[in-house]
């Protein structure tokens, strides 16, 4: 029986992201598994972690799927470029993904000559392997010079993912005898059909390191370490008694 490691990314992107991918790919390669199938539900996240977890989705010896679900889903900015990166990138219907324009991380506006390096680099980046997947490098820039986002069924018709698919299973239905083009140029020939799929979940230091890193919750712990040290200046000795 042919086997699936699934991993599910369904937070921002960040290093506990990239981190995940990793060791899912290494426990792929490991199990013999017929390919990773990633469920991809993101607004975006880090650019530095994007490309770690893009390099490790290249050099993988186990096919990547990226499957954006289910219906409501997004793979917003950061996600967009790893649905790219992938050897099969699929969408459940009602699903979206673009707007990959990067920002600053902490806000504001660089000047227009670092912007315009920005923008660059970031395309440059996003065509170096689009156009190695057979994808449509135009439409795909469209997302980072423009913003532009894509339904699933737009990204189908700019050649920008290869299925549209509702379900998990049906998905692998569709990939089971398809046959993908590697980064190096290799064949490789997909059989999932009757597949069992392994999830591969998340340990306990990657949901804590997760949890803290969460952009809502760390604007929390921010605001109530402002407020425990606004409380101390102005009665001091109540946040730590006997101080």
């Amino acid at each position: 029986t042919p086997v699936v490691e699934k991993l599910v990314l369904k937070d921002t992107i960040q290093p506990v992201s990239a981190g995940e991918l990793k060791r899912a790919i290494d426990k792929a390669q490991t199990d013999g598994a017929e390919v990773l199938l990633v469920e991809l539900n993101t607004p975006g996240g880090l650019l530095d972690s994007t490309r770690e977890m893009v390099g490790a989705m290249l050099s993988s010896r186990v096919p990547v799927v990226v499957y954006v679900a289910p219906s409501g889903a997004r793979a917003g900015s950061a996600g967009f470029f790893l649905l790219e990166a992938a050897d099969v990138a699929a969408m459940a219907p009602g699903t979206n993904a673009g707007a990959a324009h990067p920002v600053l991380e902490l806000g504001g506006q660089p000047d227009a000559v670092m912007s315009q390096k920005i923008e660059n680099d970031t395309e440059a980046f996003l065509r170096s392997f689009t156009a190695k997947r057979g994808r449509n490098a135009e439409a795909a820039e469209a997302a980072v010079h423009s913003s532009h986002s894509y339904t699933a069924e737009e990204a189908l018709d700019q050649h920008l993912i290869d299925l549209i698919e509702p379900s998990e299973g049906q998905l692998l239905a569709a990939l089971d005898g398809r046959t993908v083009t590697r980064m190096d140029g290799a064949k490789a020939t997909l059989h999932t059909s009757g597949a069992r799929v392994e999830e591969v979940k998340p340990t306990l230091r990657e949901e804590l390191l997760g949890w803290l890193v969460d952009p809502d919750i760390a604007i929390l712990l921010g605001i109530g370490g402002a407020l425990l040290i606004y409380l101390e200046f102005n009665t001091p000795g109540t946040v730590v008694p006997g101080a």
